[in-house]
């Protein structure tokens, strides 16, 4: 994922508070439309995660400055769910 990240582009705070199933689902979607995701566990979340099977402390999606808006744009539109139903 680091290479994604050049020329100083900083990380921007997309979602937060977010369990694992929804961290996963959403940051593929976004992956997908080729936009590369961080995933940062808050405090004790991945240790409590491996213990519990629960992150009580969520998760925070980055995605790269630039992209910003076109992260939200996707993630607010019905254009995700439009284009797999599509394909089918």
């Amino acid at each position: 994922m680091a290479d994604e990240y050049i020329n100083g582009d900083d990380e921007a705070l997309l979602l937060t508070n977010l369990d694992n199933v929804e961290a996963e689902i959403i940051s593929s979607k976004l992956k997908w439309y080729g936009i590369p995701v961080l995933k940062k566990e808050k405090g004790a979340g991945a240790i409590m995660e491996i213990y519990t099977g629960v992150n009580f402390y969520g998760i925070d999606l980055y995605v790269p400055a630039h992209v910003l808006e076109i992260a939200k744009e996707l993630l607010e539109s019905n254009h995700l769910s439009d284009h797999f139903y599509d394909e089918i």
